[in-house]
């Protein structure tokens, strides 16, 4: 993959977050948590962060939608809360997303924030650079 223009910051107001577990085999699940807005194929922007626990895990994948780049870790602080998330890249992974910070803003039912504080704790395990503010 050829390095792009790395831009400090791209930030945008998620009409869609999900949160979703999704069984594939006994012993292969990703867990994944998922932010949009608008159309991905005209200017919108479509984040997902997944990860697979286990004999499969190749750590938490990070993919610009559609398909555009996933990229595995790379990430350096990913910081989520009620109303949203602030997520930065380490250099290498930057010049492949073409952003150093990803900054998205939600606003989200009780049923939803639960949903995405289950998925994030299983799709961050272990990562000192996760934080989640439950407030």
């Amino acid at each position: 993959m050829t390095n792009r223009s790395v831009i400090d910051s791209v930030h945008f107001h998620a009409s869609v977050v999900a949160a979703n577990e999704e069984e594939y085999t006994d012993d292969f699940t990703v867990h994944g948590i998922y932010f949009g807005e608008g159309d991905p194929e005209n200017g919108g922007q479509h984040w997902n962060f997944t990860r697979t626990l286990g004999d499969d895990d190749d750590g938490v994948c990070t993919v610009k939608e559609i398909q555009q780049l996933p990229v595995y870790e790379g990430i350096t602080r990913f910081e989520m809360s009620r109303t949203g998330l602030a997520c930065v890249f380490d250099l290498q992974t930057a010049q492949k997303t073409g952003v150093a910070c990803l900054t998205i803003a939600y606003q989200i039912d009780d049923v939803c924030w639960a949903g995405l504080c289950t998925q994030a704790k299983l799709v961050f395990t272990g990562k000192d650079y996760f934080t989640l503010t439950p407030v």
